[in-house]
């Protein structure tokens, strides 16, 4: 890369369990042009990868071996990672709660109407998560010790308020404090808390005794963070999903649970991209002018095949060469000129 380009840009990862490859591909892309955004905005899985990028970590190493612990069974039988997965955990993120499962059945029973059966028998809490303390305190360390600015999101079900958890940086960038209410979001320091909750999965369970803080992932609010980054002139989208349904139209159960979670993660994707777009076409028609008035070029790298209800949790070493090669030529043509 000879000259680069003028500007200031921005990364958007989303997380997403077993197509966070996506975004570890694109890091790494990134990492190989010396291209270094301005402000990064993280969800989900990508929360970990992102301080591991920015540490300077090899971030293939870590997902080789998540590859050699994630797949047991080979191609026609991959389907069958999930399913181990699902029933014996995901070592270094979950585990099974079955502990947890008989030992709320010792407790004792004075009155069973049909909310409390149902709580015993199929309880919200299904898996307890793995990653330590320690880890979790490292992770908010190094974000914020980055001298680039860095954004993920968890959501507070109980006040229906997304908390958006900015760095030291990231808080001079958007010239906000600790406390301040944005849009929606709330905006907050980074600490090992606030990384438990934007790691906390729907079935780690919402009772107190193991979620005190209240806090859940925020990709199940908004996947994607990119609103927050409409003072850069350039924002890439490393999207672990795609736009379009890439697949029939379902056909059974685990299909229409597939084709439920796409468009939950595509709702709030749109809705912001569109709002993007509507102040692009003023500009352009020249009915928005004036300082702090400019156009964003939104620039998708996003998954291009289907990836269904059996490819969660479980990561694939094409996906990361095909986010890789994908990346790698669109950073190569649009941050740089030979």
């Amino acid at each position: 890369m000879t000259t680069r380009m003028d500007g200031t840009i921005g990364f958007a990862l989303g997380g997403l369990g077993g197509i966070n490859a996506h975004g570890v591909g694109f890091l790494e892309a990134a990492r190989a042009l010396g291209v270094e955004p301005n402000f990064i905005t993280c969800s989900s899985g990508m929360i970990g990868w992102v301080a591991d990028w920015l540490e300077g970590k090899p971030l293939l190493t870590r997902l080789e071996e998540q590859l050699r612990l994630g797949n047991r069974f080979p191609p026609p039988f991959h389907w069958m990672n999930t399913l181990w997965i699902a029933t014996f955990g995901d070592p270094g993120s979950f585990r099974p709660a079955v502990w947890e499962y008989w030992h709320r059945w010792m407790k004792p029973l004075e009155w069973a109407d049909a909310k409390t059966l149902l709580d015993r028998l199929w309880p919200a809490q299904v898996y307890v998560p793995r990653r330590s303390p320690e880890d979790l305190t490292r992770i908010a360390a190094v974000m914020n010790a980055s001298t680039i600015p860095v954004a993920f999101n968890s959501f507070h079900p109980a006040s229906n308020r997304e908390y958006l958890h900015l760095n030291p940086a990231a808080q001079r960038a958007l010239d906000v404090r600790p406390g301040e209410i944005g849009s929606a979001a709330k905006y907050v320091p980074i600490t090992e808390a606030a990384v438990r909750g934007a790691l906390w999965l729907y079935f780690y369970g919402f009772d107190e005794s193991v979620n005190p803080d209240g806090l859940i992932d925020g990709a199940y609010h908004r996947q994607f963070i990119v609103s927050e980054l409409h003072h850069c002139d350039r924002i890439y989208l490393a999207r672990p999903r795609n736009s379009r349904w890439k697949d029939r139209l379902p056909q059974n159960y685990f299909e229409v649970q597939d084709f439920t979670t796409d468009h939950w993660f595509n709702a709030a994707y749109l809705a912001e991209l569109a709002g993007l777009r509507q102040i692009n076409r003023l500009i352009a028609e020249g009915k928005l002018a004036g300082h702090g008035f400019h156009s964003v070029d939104l620039i998708e790298v996003d998954v291009q095949r289907h990836y269904g209800f059996f490819d969660y949790f479980v990561e694939e070493r094409d996906v990361f060469d095909e986010a890789f090669r994908k990346a790698y030529r669109v950073l190569t043509d649009t941050e740089s000129a030979v």
